[in-house]
């Protein structure tokens, strides 16, 4: 095969979407890494050359920045599969709700090149989504907006190790504050994007919701990162107000007909047992894990459920639905609407 197209697409392999960019200096590193001897002039001549056949962009920055248009359809050889292509069309219908519109947006020439894709096979491919709905439980939220540029900053930093310059508005604050960051990791949750991160030349991690960064510039610093961090440690230790601590509890409820009817088919554990009582209670008990998520859980089923044990969590439920009780049972509550 020919060597020029060999390291041409090599080359349009390094070349990031748009707003990120990469100059003719780290391509050249990089096609250099790759095996590939080539000047920078040769460089600048293919990528002038390039975009004339495929979407590629140039800024006036120096040193100039090469892109792939952000809307530009993806390149895949081979091409995507038609069950592939599905899965992308699912994922644009039923994550809306769940992922960020920047993350959304970033999707698109994927969801662009499996629509065509579907577009030219037989309809019983094409007409799948129109057979599947995804009904979500609960109160859906809408998810904050996240910066495009300040994500794809971030995201950079967090692949290539470096420190960033941010500014941040913390969530109590009106002023923007300034930091030094060292990008560690990203946690998704309730449709927020926490940035795990040190700060300067500490130790201790610190959590940035994403959508409070305003700016961000990276550096070419390597991050401080402290040598035992692990972020699924992290989380089990209760850094994100999940767990109460780090172990089981025996969980004994007793469950109304009607709430317990979902259970006898969607487990809570591996070792549930439910018994039925008079009067169409039913016991349930369960290892579960011993945290917050299980309170609220429970607190959603109102009256239909009454914890027996362990005495801890009845009492804190039984304290709840207490003060509850108080809050309701004022008079003098204004309503304004």
């Amino acid at each position: 095969m020919n060597d020029t197209l060999l390291r041409q697409w090599a080359m349009l392999n390094y070349i990031p979407r748009y707003p990120r960019k990469v100059d003719v200096a780290t391509l050249a590193a990089r096609l250099f890494a790759a095996g590939y001897e080539i000047s920078k002039r040769s460089i600048q001549r293919d990528l002038i050359t390039l975009s004339q056949v495929v979407p590629l962009v140039s800024d006036d920055a120096k040193p100039q920045g090469w892109s792939w248009k952000a809307d530009a359809a993806q390149l895949e050889l081979p091409t995507l599969e038609p069950q592939a292509a599905l899965t992308f069309q699912l994922v644009e219908r039923y994550m809306q709700s769940l992922l960020p519109s920047s993350t959304l947006a970033y999707l698109q020439p994927w969801f662009k090149t499996a629509r065509a894709v579907l577009n030219q096979h037989d309809t019983s491919i094409a007409s799948w989504p129109d057979k599947v709905r995804v009904l979500p439980r609960g109160v859906q939220l809408l998810a904050p907006v996240i910066d495009e540029q300040v994500q794809a900053v971030i995201y950079q930093c967090l692949s290539e190790n470096k420190r960033v310059q941010i500014t941040y508005l913390p969530r109590a604050s009106k002023e923007v504050k300034e930091y030094m960051i060292s990008p560690l990791a990203l946690v998704v949750r309730d449709k927020l994007i926490y940035l795990l991160c040190t700060m300067k030349e500490y130790a201790d991690i610190r959590q940035l919701a994403l959508h409070r960064i305003k700016t961000a510039e990276i550096t070419e610093k390597e991050i401080n990162r402290p040598t035992d961090f692990d972020v699924d440690t992290y989380i089990a230790s209760g850094a994100f107000g999940i767990l109460d601590v780090a172990t089981t509890m025996k969980l004994v409820v007793n469950f109304n007909v009607d709430a317990i009817a979902h259970l006898t088919e969607t487990s809570i554990s591996s070792d549930q047992k439910i018994e039925e009582k008079e009067g169409g209670i039913y016991t349930l008990t369960a290892t579960v894990p011993d945290n917050l998520e299980i309170c609220w859980w429970l607190l959603a089923f109102g009256d239909q459920v009454e914890v027996i044990k362990p005495e801890k969590l009845r009492r804190k439920i039984k304290n709840i639905a207490q003060s509850m009780c108080r809050r309701y049972e004022r008079d003098d509550v204004k309503l304004s609407y």
